[in-house]
């Protein structure tokens, strides 16, 4: 509809109280409001009855069986009175469950559902009131095959020395590494205590006593303590542990990494408190007491996660030049637009990674100026345009809210959410008068749902109220609802991207022997030269360029030999589809170098849908060498990709 409605206010997450194990985790912002009851399509738990607002995780990790086995003591808050609970697993075996005066609970686990795993169910002793606590203790392991973690065998690291576990649990995997709501709806604090093999360290989503080390030691194993007291959604639940070492590279931030990287990582994220602080003068204190990171091995599925207190990256970053450290600054931006003002559902996702992007493009605005801003979001529709027509421009994952009943949300993991929901907010500062109207209205919202949940409709509720007459003129329905791109095509002042597209439309005409000369960029940045090839890729669509004018670009831009991830696809994409010698197996190794989903399964694609017999069997002989070595979630939507999900 076009015009402001009545909407529903913000959830909040309850207060954290008292957990198990005799340990205290006070919240230092008071008992929040009554929850209001929420729906997710993509969980199981009975939300509307109870609400989890505290766990202790006692956890071992067994390298050996490749397990965690330990038990979660989950604290809920009832709001409407009753008799079971239900919470949401995926191949986890129970091995008990009692009550908060030690009696063992009857349960029974449901049937497996593909996208949404299994409901626990739990008989309560007694009859739960509304208002009333209860705390039970779940001991439990984990699955071989356990979707949420990886565990790496010492060859599969850097140092090869050791081996190596991380995990992901982003969108609904925390279900597979405990028994939980797992819901964004559904936020808590959480202690814990990890017990590794020595001389491994363990890291988590939280922040760790004594500094970090060890809190004690048994035989040949030590034990890692740690405190989240901002309550969280189960999916920001993370653990790492191996071989890792620490450089502090601000007043509140380490880069931790395996030795032989943890250099390199300082250098290319030396800059982070300058994010943090353009942030915090943006939306407000930054509220998680540490922001430190985390440089994984190579098959990590994404660019980074947001885990609090300790965000994980990917070793793609490392271009040795802090050209790509944007990431960073996309994941601190989190720390308030995801972390701290939380989407009720993945159906509202935008209002996560739309809100986050929005944020760190004001961050760049913020330390590097306008045109920088101006300059990402012109590049952005290229993306936004290229994902709608992959997608389908009729497709419901291409709508801002769309209908997640019985869908796995890894499967409708896009841009659009990132970059639809950036266009949408960028648009809506358009329509109010620029940003010095709307980023303090956008300031007031983060501000008044921190540590709450959010819908598109309280969102909407706010705007409206703020700017009722400019409210009244959106479409909100195209906007939210429907599918394909925006229904209004935004203007940006892009002044960096002219060049770009100016000596991109001069390659597009170039022969064998090329165009120009290698002093055509001097001086552009990193960003500038991925937009040049952005927008020469879609320019070529099926439209291959010779394979003597890319060789040219490689050898004249120095592309053949780049150590930047970004620039490398983009390359080897002009590349392939040119038929240069080698470019298969160009793709081939860089498909195996890493495991960073948004780079190896357009890669896979692009062999595997080519029409050329030997591009689609190379694409299907290498993932099926390498699948072992790629995370869990990376290979189950590589093996969809490709045809082979059965297999």
């Amino acid at each position: 509809e076009n015009r402001c409605t009545k909407a529903s206010t913000a959830v909040p997450a309850m207060a954290c109280c008292g957990g198990g194990h005799g340990h205290s985790h006070g919240h230092a912002h008071g008992e929040a409001p009554p929850v209001q009851a929420i729906s997710d399509p993509s969980s199981r738990a009975n939300l509307k009855c109870v609400r989890q607002t505290h766990c202790d995780l006692k956890w071992t990790i067994d390298f050996d069986t490749k397990t965690i086995r330990g038990s979660v003591a989950i604290t809920f808050a009832c709001h409407k009175e009753c008799e079971f609970i239900v919470l949401d697993t995926r191949d986890i075996s129970i091995k008990k469950i009692t009550d908060d005066k030690g009696e063992n609970m009857t349960y029974n686990v449901g049937g497996k559902s593909e996208a949404l795993g299994s409901a626990l169910h739990i008989a309560l002793n007694d009859t739960l009131n509304d208002g009333e606590k209860l705390t039970m203790t779940i001991e439990y392991e984990t699955s071989t095959t356990c979707s949420a973690i990886q565990f790496l065998e010492p060859a599969q690291t850097a140092g090869k020395q050791h081996p190596y576990l991380f995990s992901q649990c982003q969108a609904i995997h925390a279900r597979a590494l405990l028994p939980c709501q797992d819901s964004p709806g559904a936020k808590m604090t959480y202690y814990a205590s990890v017990t590794v093999p020595k001389p491994l360290t363990a890291l988590m989503s939280a922040v760790a006593r004594n500094d970090g080390q060890a809190t004690s030691t048994e035989g040949d194993t030590q034990t890692f303590e740690f405190d989240q007291k901002v309550p969280i959604p189960s999916y920001l639940i993370a653990i790492a542990a191996g071989e890792l070492e620490s450089r502090q590279v601000g007043p509140r931030s380490k880069v931790w990494s395996e030795p032989c990287m943890v250099e390199a990582g300082a250098y290319e994220f030396a800059n982070t408190e300058d994010f943090i602080q353009a942030a915090e003068g943006l939306v407000g204190p930054y509220v998680w007491g540490r922001y430190d990171m985390l440089l994984l091995p190579p098959s990590f599925p994404y660019g980074g996660m947001e885990n609090p207190c300790l965000t994980f990256l990917t070793p793609t970053l490392l271009a040795g030049d802090r050209s790509l450290v944007d990431v960073v600054a996309h994941e601190i931006s989190h720390s308030w637009t995801g972390n701290l003002v939380t989407n009720a559902s993945w159906q509202h996702f935008w209002l996560n990674e739309g809100c986050t992007v929005f944020l760190e493009r004001n961050i760049n605005k913020a330390l590097n100026g306008a045109p920088a801003m101006e300059f990402a979001g012109a590049q952005a529709e290229v993306h936004l345009r290229a994902t709608v027509k992959q997608i389908g421009d009729e497709h419901n994952f291409t709508a801002l809210i769309p209908n997640m009943d019985g869908v796995d949300p890894d499967d409708s993991f896009s841009r659009i959410p990132y970059e639809k929901g950036f266009y949408f907010l960028y648009y809506l500062q358009t329509q109010v008068g620029g940003a010095d109207k709307f980023m303090p209205f956008f300031k007031k919202y983060i501000q008044e749902n921190a540590y709450k949940i959010v819908t598109s409709d309280l969102f909407k509720k706010m705007f409206c109220e703020e700017f009722p007459e400019e409210g009244a003129a959106v479409d909100w329905d195209t906007w939210l609802n429907k599918p394909g791109f925006p229904p209004v095509t935004n203007q940006y002042n892009d002044t960096l991207g002219d060049a770009s597209r100016s000596l991109a439309a001069k390659w597009d005409e170039a022969g064998d022997d090329g165009v120009g000369s290698a002093s055509d960029m001097e001086g552009w940045s990193c960003k500038q030269k991925i937009y040049f090839l952005e927008v020469l890729n879609e320019k070529r669509q099926g439209r291959p360029m010779t394979a003597g004018a890319v060789n040219k670009m490689g050898e004249m831009f120095g592309f053949t030999d780049t150590r930047n991830c970004e620039i490398r696809a983009l390359f080897y994409q002009l590349a392939f589809h040119a038929q240069v010698e080698g470019s298969i197996d160009w793709v081939c190794k860089f498909s195996t170098e890493q495991g960073r989903m948004k780079y190896v399964r357009p890669m896979y694609k692009m062999l595997f849908q080519s029409g050329r017999e030997d591009a689609k069997q190379a694409a299907i002989a290498t993932f099926q060498e390498h699948r072992s070595s790629y995370h869990p979630i990376a290979a189950k939507m590589l093996a969809q990709d490709l045809n082979l999900a059965s297999s």
